[in-house]
């Protein structure tokens, strides 16, 4: 009879085995089919049970030797893996069939229809021996180290590669890690080892040498190859020596490869300060934050990101951060660092400011139209042609050198450079340039005020058109460019002094400074004394003139 199996589930294998149990002897045959399935797949363990003789015991009352008698019966007379019964054993009795299986093949081959259960005793009587886990005598064959091999069944199984529990076992079960040219046993086959994997910490039924089913199968003969190294439970006490070296082999390749992790990464660099700027330019961190470790920690620590030119990675962690896939620096060592650029940004922005606000509202008015071409011809043609000097600064005709302190180490900047962090600096901080621009064009209001007793005549019709104003002149300047270039020049030869005073500047710098303020102020007192018509032509000028060779 065939089994169509690939319908039946576990409930359906229960039913068949209940049913088969109370009729004939192929029932019984299909009857231990359904229990080598029921082992075999481990699904005892969906009803509670530990094992198949257990399920057998709860479920149909059957006793060990039963269940296996069943198992044995449909293992040993089957064809198709149990599938369906062999022809020549069609017919015989589930009494004859379970006393056939303790004859080897050769003694099974003369039984036939027409043998008697008593006949068949007295064949087992002659071959009266243990027999092994198959229900098969143990192999009789010449003690040759070439001819013997020690198993059951006349060859069918051995005892090199077999895992079952066996009371005719010859030899015991080979490691298979072990050369076959100096085997060594598997040292958990013994009786005694499988009382202790039984008393173990671990639950018995995970144990693959207890519950063979479990385990994986060999290719050949699909018989199971329990292994303790195919066994996660490292801390089980009855873990064979072999598996115990290779879980120290593994723990020590995984330290030796988180070591060389930890070397490679102390070898990088730490990031520089380019890296630092690029990435509080990317995370948005201004100048004024104020920055703590503990901050930084708490918003990037599970953060990362990148991609741009200047950040290509980043990546945050509970101890630091790694930039641009450089060293990893901890966040006080971050926090730290940030600081250092935010105390050099203020100290640039601080001289950006100083700059901006000494030099002329003309160039300011350009600088607003940011033209950077034009901005860098002007500040290199107006104030490095005339080595222009201010409130702790230098122009020179291709940089400009600042000073934060007499004492304080200077910093170049060429003026293209300059111009680029100018413009940045009055976009980060536009209210810097809006009040000063409206400054300057207050500085101008009164000269744009029309006299409030004027009234404006309309032209009559007929009457003669005015002639054209002449075009004015480059060179005519007015009393407030001489208060404006006053007030600077004094502001600077006051700066020369106490220059010269701590012997770090030339005296020819500061008399020429001198000149240049007694040259203004007298200008100035012309504006006032004989009006800015005559102060700002030629007679002005020799007036001037005179006035300094007279000792102002």
């Amino acid at each position: 009879m065939l089994i169509d199996e690939t319908s039946m589930d576990y409930q359906g294998m229960k039913e068949g085995i209940r049913r088969r149990l109370e009729g004939a002897a192929e029932d019984f045959f299909m009857a231990g089919y359904f229990l080598r399935q029921v082992s075999e797949n481990a699904l005892f363990v969906e009803d509670g049970y530990k094992n198949i003789w257990d399920f057998a015991k709860g479920e149909y009352g059957l006793s060990a030797s039963s269940a296996s008698r069943f198992m044995a019966i449909n293992a040993r007379f089957s064809v198709d893996g149990g599938r369906r019964m062999a022809e020549r054993y069609a017919g015989m009795g589930v009494s004859k069939l379970q006393e056939m299986l303790g004859l080897p093949d050769g003694e099974l081959e003369k039984v036939t229809q027409e043998t008697t259960v008593r006949e068949i005793r007295a064949m087992k009587k002659r071959l009266d021996e243990p027999k092994s886990f198959f229900g098969l005598p143990k192999t009789e064959r010449e003690k040759h180290p070439y001819t013997y091999t020690p198993g059951c069944g006349d060859g069918k199984y051995t005892c090199f590669s077999c895992a079952r529990l066996c009371e005719i076992r010859q030899e015991e079960r080979y490691c298979r890690d072990a050369p076959m040219g100096s085997p060594f046993p598997c040292t958990q086959m013994s009786k005694k080892k499988r009382l202790e994997m039984e008393t173990s910490r671990i639950p018995s039924r995970e144990c693959q040498h207890l519950h063979q089913e479990l385990a994986e199968v060999r290719a050949g003969d699909k018989e199971p190859a329990p292994c303790c190294q195919d066994c996660g439970y490292e801390t089980c006490y009855s873990r064979c020596d072999v598996a115990r070296k290779k879980d120290g082999e593994k723990r020590q390749a995984k330290a030796e490869a988180e070591k060389q992790k930890r070397e490679a990464k102390a070898e990088r660099p730490e990031p520089s300060g380019h890296d630092i700027e690029a990435f509080c330019k990317w995370v948005g961190i201004k100048s004024t934050d104020s920055i703590t470790a503990d901050s930084l920690k708490k918003r990037y620590r599970n953060a990362g990101g990148g991609g741009g030119t200047e950040l290509r990675n980043y990546s945050g962690s509970a101890r630091g951060i790694q930039i641009n896939y450089k060293r990893e620096i901890t966040w006080v060592q971050l926090a730290r660092r940030i600081k250092e650029i935010q105390e050099a940004e203020g100290r640039e922005e601080a001289r950006l400011l100083g700059f901006y606000k000494d030099i002329y509202p003309g160039t300011r008015q350009l600088i607003s139209q940011r033209d950077m071409a034009a901005i860098t011809k002007e500040l290199k043609a107006f104030y490095g042609s005339t080595y222009e000097n201010g409130e702790g600064w230098n122009a020179y005709p291709d940089k400009i050198v600042f000073r934060d302190s007499p004492g304080a180490e200077q910093v170049q900047v060429t003026w293209g450079r300059l111009t680029a962090k100018l413009v940045d600096f009055l976009e980060r901080f536009p209210e810097i340039e809006s009040s000063a621009l409206e400054g300057d064009g207050a500085g101008h209001k009164e000269q744009d005020i029309i006299d409030a007793d004027f009234q404006e005549v309309k032209e009559e019709v007929g009457a003669i058109p005015a002639a054209q104003e002449p075009e004015a002149d480059p060179e005519e300047y007015a009393q407030l460019d001489v208060d404006l270039l006053l007030d600077k020049y004094s502001r600077d030869l006051a700066d020369y002094r106490k220059c010269f005073a701590e012997e770090e500047f030339p005296p020819t710098i500061l008399k020429k400074q001198r000149i240049l303020v007694d040259a203004l102020t007298l200008l100035r007192r012309n504006y006032v004394e004989i009006g800015p018509d005559q102060a700002s032509g030629d007679s002005g000028t020799g007036y001037a003139a005179a006035s300094l060779r007279e000792g102002g």
